[in-house]
């Protein structure tokens, strides 16, 4: 029987006023709760915040549970 596997991906945003890019999002991420936050990063693009949810998600689809 498979072992059921929990990931976790928090994201917090704001916008940093006055900045000509205003977009600040930090990303914590793991993919298994178990072993707690795995890595954390800071960005300011949204394409940039995209592309890390995507690899994310074809991670915890690519990791044997």
């Amino acid at each position: 029987m498979a072992m059921e596997r929990t990931a976790l991906l928090i994201i917090r945003a704001w916008i940093e006023e006055g900045s000509s890019a205003p977009l600040r999002a930090q990303l914590s991420m793991t993919s298994d709760v178990s072993n707690g936050m795995e890595r954390t990063s800071s960005h300011s693009d949204v394409a940039d915040v995209g592309t890390q949810v995507e690899g994310w998600l074809r991670k915890i689809l690519a990791d044997p549970a």
